[in-house]
């Protein structure tokens, strides 16, 4: 499995202001949120809803070991986290990961069902 990954992430000013504000260097502040990611495409998360989660749980993922809502807060407010009226949202990662992990699932059940592309039952 994959993440996308944006090539110019270490220049992202999002990235600049919240390693910063959490007091990371950069390699790290990537590094963590490259943990929450990776966990949302092995979890199969295809909307990026986390609103399930709690804060600590996420820290846990991100291997934060200070203050849970800290974090939080810095992920919402750095805009790594939306927040609406439906919930709690990884930033736009329906557009640019949500649709691999759909079409891994349905690979996976297409395969389980013995179908293949090549030869598509009817």
């Amino acid at each position: 499995m994959w993440v996308a990954l944006d090539c110019n992430i270490y220049t992202n000013p999002k990235i600049l202001e919240m390693s910063e504000g959490l007091g990371l260097d950069v390699d790290t502040a990537v590094g963590k949120l490259t943990r929450l990611w990776s966990w949302a495409v092995q979890s199969e998360n295809e909307s990026g809803d986390i609103s399930r989660l709690p804060a600590s749980e996420i820290a846990a993922i991100m291997r934060w070991k200070k203050k849970p809502e800290v974090l939080m807060n810095a992920l919402i407010s750095y805009g790594f986290i939306d927040v609406t009226d439906e919930g709690k949202f990884l930033h736009d990662w329906k557009n640019l990961n949500g649709k691999y992990v759909s079409k891994k699932r349905y690979d996976r059940e297409r395969k389980s069902r013995g179908i293949s592309v090549e030869f598509p039952r009817n």
